[in-house]
């Protein structure tokens, strides 16, 4: 695993609602780049949408 999808994911953990929604944008544009493969942003999104979910 790189290490971006290491610090994306704490960022995530570590995020509100407003950040989450941008991190998403990062996992995106991550995985566009070639910076973090299809596994590491699915389980970065899949975090995120969790994250998501426990915030309403």
């Amino acid at each position: 695993m790189s290490q971006l999808f290491d610090t994306l994911k704490e960022k995530i953990r570590n995020a509100d609602m407003g950040e989450a929604k941008e991190i998403i944008t990062q996992v995106k544009r991550a995985y566009d780049d070639g910076k973090i493969d299809e596994n590491e942003k699915n389980e970065l999104m899949d975090l995120a949408k969790s994250k998501l979910g426990g915030l309403f």
